[in-house]
């Protein structure tokens, strides 16, 4: 493991630059797909930071976006409107209830033990 966490501090391994994603390889991770191993350091950050939540809701607001589309439909304004801040809104509902098990996964997916990075150090 490149880095450890400590009562939600992450720590990175001396020598191991914390490199970050460019943009298109953070969309491919905004809608699921894995970071190579170097990135292994910025991912544990991601999801075992303070703001794991308000992140994992941004990324899901990102892959919304395509649902801006449904505004081009015929019909009403009222409709046109309702539809993408329906899929918005139920989106990031369902985010939000599942958010331990997305959170889990992600983890899983980059090489981590969740049970390990996520176990409180708080006897």
């Amino acid at each position: 493991m490149i880095a450890r966490r400590v009562r939600s501090v992450a720590v990175s391994v001396p020598g191991v630059p914390n490199a970050r994603p460019g943009v298109l390889r953070w969309l491919g991770y905004a809608f699921g797909a894995r970071l190579p191993t170097g990135f292994a350091p910025w991912v544990l950050h991601d999801l075992t930071a303070r703001s794991w939540f308000v992140r994992l809701l941004g990324r899901t607001t990102v892959q919304c976006v395509p649902a801006t589309l449904l505004a081009l439909l015929p019909g009403p304004a009222w409709l046109r409107v309702a539809l993408p801040l329906f899929v918005l809104f139920s989106s990031l509902f369902m985010a939000a209830i599942f958010s331990p098990m997305i959170r889990e996964k992600r983890l899983y997916q980059h090489g981590f033990m969740p049970e390990i990075v996520l176990s409180d150090d708080e006897g």
